[in-house]
């Protein structure tokens, strides 16, 4: 869920900060100069860049989400259900620590039109919390005193992502322009690359690690390959004077202490790295109920089957993450009309795709399960039933979520997030130990509940607040 100007640079963050903000030496009355020129190019620009834009974002969050799903399909083809078990695990541990690594850089660099800070300084953050997210995880391992083969495994899948996570912060100056065509070729080619490598890793040596050494392989290759040679070309910047920029840099960061900047930046980011965690957490909770109560077969089964509620969910981070900049944008400029219809839409079409999956799941999830994974998979179509029936709820979070971000509520967004994280621990442990697999479903469907009508608030509470505090009426 998914992902994603000024924000007031503290430790303690309040709900005033919900709103966006004019630079620390621009009078309360005014909006900034870049400010005003990037809200009227939006207002000038046509209906029809946001639909492409979200046509392209949809097509790369497609190929990427189908990529995911792809890998545990060819785990389940080629290896085993314990594999995929493993694999899965894997990304449990992994994701919720390089989400909170990643502070939200992205979120704050699309929604920073001031200018606060410089490319460079998002870049060092980032790599900086990248390493140390990296040494949590061997640590982590070690302590929890994994087998060699599913350390390795598992830190070799945490490389591959943290090439994606450097990747993510180019993006974002493409996002930030509204120009998703690179952004959508790249997530294809990291898709391809990866289910490519992954299994050809595993059918030829029929071992998760050499599967895992394939993931890291094509996507720092589609990084290197790719993402820098395209933001090179779009900026117009030759590598010369960009290593020259990062040098200077560098040193500026030692003798001017920009490393106060940095820890600013830091502090920032942190509330919705918190955020992003405790999403992470959030959909893998569940995991770690069924590896320690049902063992490595049924968290394989559990897994390759929540992939198929994630299908919905590349639809609406592509719809959500097209609409985001389009929706800071309105909300900072008071347009209430184009914010209210723009919502609108992206709802509707959460909603109307969550409908879709739990009809499809069921009167067609048996057959559909036997013939995607193998027919053991099959025999647990109530699993799919519960959690296609959460979809809906789930995907309708996840929008609301994406227009709370926009509106730049950063920090309310942590209690709300926690108390779904609650929500789902307490209800695994409720329900996982009685009802198994069905139970860890119905534990994420009370916790999307509890997102939705959160997010509903705290947007509803943002727009509020925001016709006072604005110096344009919302």
């Amino acid at each position: 869920m998914s992902s994603s100007g000024s924000f007031p640079c503290s430790s303690v963050i309040s709900v005033a900060d919900c709103v966006p903000k004019a630079a620390p030496e621009t009078s309360p009355a005014r909006v900034s100069p870049a400010v005003e020129r990037a809200c009227s190019s939006t207002a000038a620009a046509p209906r029809r860049v946001l639909l492409s834009n979200i046509a392209w974002m949809l097509v790369g969050n497609v190929a990427y989400g189908f990529s995911q799903w792809a890998l545990l399909v060819a785990l389940a083809k080629i290896g085993t259900i314990e594999m995929v078990g493993n694999f899965a695990l894997a990304i449990a541990i992994v994701l919720p620590v390089l989400m909170f690594g990643s502070l939200s850089l992205r979120s704050i660099q699309i929604t920073d039109y001031n200018g606060l800070y410089r490319f460079l300084e998002y870049v060092s953050l980032r790599l900086l919390s990248l390493v140390l997210s990296l040494f949590f995880i061997l640590g982590f391992g070690l302590i929890a005193g994994y087998s060699r083969a599913v350390l390795l495994s598992t830190l070799l899948i945490a490389g591959a992502k943290a090439f994606e996570y450097i990747s993510d912060l180019l993006y974002g100056l493409l996002q930030q322009r509204e120009d998703m065509v690179g952004v959508a070729i790249s997530m294809a080619l990291r898709a391809t690359f990866s289910v490519a490598a992954l299994s050809l890793g595993v059918f030829v040596t029929h071992s998760l690690v050499w599967g895992s050494a394939g993931l890291l392989l094509a996507s720092a290759a589609v990084l290197f390959g790719y993402d820098i040679p395209k933001t090179f070309a779009d900026r117009k910047s030759r590598l010369s004077s960009v290593i020259r920029e990062s040098v200077a840099y560098f040193r500026s960061l030692v003798t001017h202490r920009g490393d106060r900047r940095l820890w600013k930046l830091a502090l920032t980011g942190l509330p919705m790295g918190l955020v992003l965690m405790l999403v992470s957490l959030n959909l893998n909770i569940p995991r770690y109920f069924i590896q320690r109560h049902l063992g490595m077969a049924e968290l394989g089964i559990f897994s390759a089957i929540a992939t198929l509620l994630a299908a919905g969910g590349v639809v609406t981070n592509a719809v959500g993450q097209a609409a985001a900049p389009r929706l800071a944008k309105y909300f900072l400029t008071g347009n209430k009309r184009g914010f209210r219809s723009l919502l609108t839409t992206i709802v509707a079409a959460s909603l109307g795709l969550g409908t879709l999956g739990f009809a499809g799941a069921l009167f067609f999830g048996r057959p559909a399960m036997a013939l995607i994974y193998r027919p053991e998979y099959s025999t647990r179509q109530d699993v799919l039933v519960w959690l296609m029936g959460a979809s809906g709820l789930f995907y309708l979070g996840s929008t609301l979520g994406y227009a709370v971000t926009a509106v730049r509520c950063f920090a309310p967004q942590l209690p709300l997030f926690s108390a779904a994280a609650v929500t789902t621990g307490i209800g695994c442990f409720a329900l996982v130990p009685r009802f198994g697999l069905r139970g860890a479903a119905m534990a994420i469907l009370i916790s999307a509940v509890v997102q939705c009508f959160g997010s509903a608030y705290l947007l509803r509470k943002s727009c509020r607040q925001a016709a006072t505090e604005l110096p344009i009426r919302f």
